[in-house]
């Protein structure tokens, strides 16, 4: 359909419906421009060209131009949410993902990496720590990994790295800079680290 092609056609399109979908209330230009990073001029094209097709309403208030999205359109109704809300289960569906397939199963899940600091980049990967309590519970983890690793791919089509370390181990020198990156960036998906 060419609606749909016109919606989803340009990345700033879907950057600027994804603002709208998750935004509380209606926003300013100058708002979408600083939430999705774009320039003013790739905002204000992509707004217009989405006004046009119907996904964005847009009215004046004052001196500014706000923007929602047409909730009732129906491809932002039937494609875009649904699409949008799966999106922010993601997170809990690899947490669900991880303790399905990984015997035994860790304390804490940590995802870090370029997926967990930008959300959706481009060749984004699955940098996974896992924890475990102790270094027997591990290395039977180990044996279980290219069942976890399979899964991933198959569910996310995402490459994956992953890393256990237990309580035992954990406080050892070599993984100093495994939890400052975990500190730095870390996106704890299930379970305690403290």
């Amino acid at each position: 359909m060419q609606t749909l092609d016109r919606l989803l056609g340009k990345q700033s399109h879907l950057r600027l419906l994804r603002t709208l979908y998750g935004a509380e209330t209606p926003l300013s230009g100058r708002d979408l421009q600083r939430r999705t990073g774009l320039s003013n001029r790739a905002t204000m094209q992509a707004l217009g060209a989405l006004c046009a097709i119907g996904a964005v309403e847009r009215w004046q208030e004052g001196t500014r131009y706000r923007h929602r999205l047409n909730t009732g359109h129906y491809w932002v109704a039937k494609v875009l949410a649904p699409a949008f809300e799966a999106e922010r289960q993601f997170w809990q569906d690899l947490a669900r993902t991880i303790r399905k397939h990984l015997r035994p199963r860790p304390m804490a899940a940590v995802l870090t990496g370029s997926l967990a600091r930008q959300g959706e980049p481009v060749n984004a990967r699955l940098d996974l720590v896992l924890l475990f309590q102790n270094g027997r519970t591990r290395l039977a983890a180990c044996r279980g990994l290219p069942v976890l690793t399979a899964a991933l791919a198959c569910r996310y089509a995402l490459p994956s790295s992953v890393t256990l370390v237990d309580l035992n181990s954990m406080d050892r020198q070599e993984y100093d800079a495994l939890w400052r990156r975990v500190e730095r960036e870390g996106l704890l998906l299930f379970g305690n680290l403290a």
